[in-house]
């Protein structure tokens, strides 16, 4: 199966999102971003997937979809979603956080 990267932003400045994307583009792993301020299902999809539209969230998807490939693991109880990796999904990743998420779907070296 092919994966790719899909990271979830917002229209408004954010320095976890303008954080993670320095990572990827210097990591040059390729992505697709999706604006949830202007797209209602993809902010619905991230609500879902966290609890409230947080950004970054990033998602490792079967080529050609913006889903995860696989369900991502729920968030223990009382754990926040910054840098917890899910499997599928990881939200407001520090870059060490988001390192080993992209290693681990063998989507960096």
């Amino acid at each position: 199966m092919s994966k790719h990267v899909v990271v979830y932003g917002r229209t408004s400045f954010c320095p976890d999102l303008a954080r993670s994307q320095r990572f990827l583009e210097a990591n040059q792993v390729a992505y697709t971003q999706i604006n949830i301020d202007q797209d209602d299902a993809a902010g619905a999809l991230v609500e879902g997937w966290v609890g409230y539209r947080s950004v970054p969230t990033i998602v490792v998807a079967e080529a050609g979809s913006n889903l995860p490939f696989e369900e991502p693991a729920p968030l223990p109880a009382g754990r926040e979603a910054r840098s917890f990796d899910r499997g599928t999904v990881i939200t407001e990743p520090s870059d060490e956080a988001l390192s080993g998420f992209l290693k681990r779907n063998g989507l960096l070296v």
